[in-house]
């Protein structure tokens, strides 16, 4: 037997057994299959008749905003630098990092004991000036009535009156130094413009400092803003006036206010490839910090005629995604398409639940098609 005859042997044996061998693998795919089918056959042939226990859910057509969630952070919305309106020595510092103040509360306390003398020694000119004012004014007075009856003359009156008018000039001017005097003093105590939080106290006591010198950073945190970046495709749906949710989850408990869309950037960041959204907070009753890291969840698109389920009523068997509904004493599975979910609700069009049917919320898990329940 000749080489080549040898080879068409061989091969004809290697055909032979994938032959085989495929045959084989067919032949036990069919068997799972035929295993699976007369156990699921078999399964809803003992629970057909078995009567499970549900809770259904009356449906009811609505509308609702399609909401989409932004991570954003809360950023005061006016920051203020209090710089110094007079020099002197920092004597006491009566604010800390993160500290909280009302308008017109004491930041920092400065010493300057010239402006002090300065300010005794215009208050003691003024009080001598406002005397010799008043003698003179008295005076003015007698020559007067003496001048009307003829004893003294008219000159004498002129030369009063001319005094007198310089003594009031004088008293005005001594007036106007000693309430500059007075501002100096009164702006050693630096003040807070506004109610706001401390975020910056920069001079230490004892240390001096200048006129204009920065002593003190704040932030208005009375109107407070989340700030949050979004691709164009959601700047331009989103607009100034739109209502918001805020909100912020703080040991297993959601804090959650509401907001108003206060506008969008025009341009994008060059960074971040995002626009920014400013959100502003109509009621921060949980005193969130500027810098936190809130949810900012903005209506984006109406949904009409749509129906509200439990998220986990929605059942799935790897094909399509479906519900139980209860009709008649039954349980009969209702194709369904989800168009959107929201936490633990899900919107389904209204016009696939058949009317005057409820959606089996509870108990249906492991419920079969056709198989007899009973609402709790």
């Amino acid at each position: 037997m000749n080489v080549v005859d040898k080879k068409g042997k061989k091969r004809k044996y290697w055909k032979l057994f994938v032959t085989i061998f495929i045959g084989f693998v067919l032949l036990l795919v069919l068997l799972y299959v035929r295993m699976i089918s007369v156990r699921s056959a078999a399964y809803e042939f003992l629970h057909k008749d078995e009567i499970v226990p549900v809770r259904a859910l009356e449906v009811y057509e609505t509308q609702v905003w399609k909401t989409i969630d932004f991570l954003s952070r809360i950023k005061g919305s006016q920051a203020i630098d209090v710089n110094a309106e007079v020099g002197g020595s920092v004597l006491k510092k009566n604010v800390v990092l993160g500290q909280r103040v009302k308008k017109g509360d004491i930041l920092i306390e400065l010493q300057d004991k010239r402006k002090e003398y300065k300010l005794t020694e215009a208050k003691a000119r003024l009080d001598s000036a406002k005397a010799n004012l008043v003698e003179l004014k008295r005076k003015y007075d007698q020559t007067l009535t003496l001048v009307e009856k003829g004893i003294v003359a008219r000159d004498s009156l002129d030369s009063l009156s001319n005094q007198l008018k310089a003594r009031t000039a004088d008293v005005n001017a001594l007036e106007a130094s000693t309430e500059l005097n007075q501002w100096d003093v009164d702006h050693l105590r630096v003040k807070a413009p506004i109610d706001g939080q401390i975020v910056g106290v920069y001079p230490d006591e004892g240390q001096e400092v200048s006129v204009g010198q920065l002593l003190v950073k704040l932030i208005n945190n009375e109107v407070e803003k989340a700030v949050t970046g979004v691709d164009s495709k959601w700047a331009r749906i989103i607009q100034p006036g739109l209502k918001v949710t805020i909100s912020k989850n703080t040991n297993d408990y959601v804090e959650k206010t509401s907001g108003q869309i206060i506008g969008v950037s025009p341009s994008m960041d060059s960074q971040s490839g995002t626009y920014e959204v400013e959100a502003k907070i109509l009621d921060n009753k949980y005193d969130w910090w500027a810098g936190e890291v809130v949810n900012l969840e903005i209506p984006i698109e109406q949904l009409q005629d749509i129906v509200l389920i439990p998220r986990d009523a929605v059942l799935s068997d790897n094909k399509e995604l479906f519900v139980f509904i209860y009709k008649g004493g039954k349980a009969i599975k209702q194709p369904v398409t989800v168009t959107w979910i929201n936490g633990d609700t899900g919107a389904i069009p209204s016009s696939i639940i058949p009317s005057g049917t409820q959606v089996i919320v509870e108990g249906h898990v492991g419920l079969a098609e056709g198989q007899s329940v009973d609402l709790n």
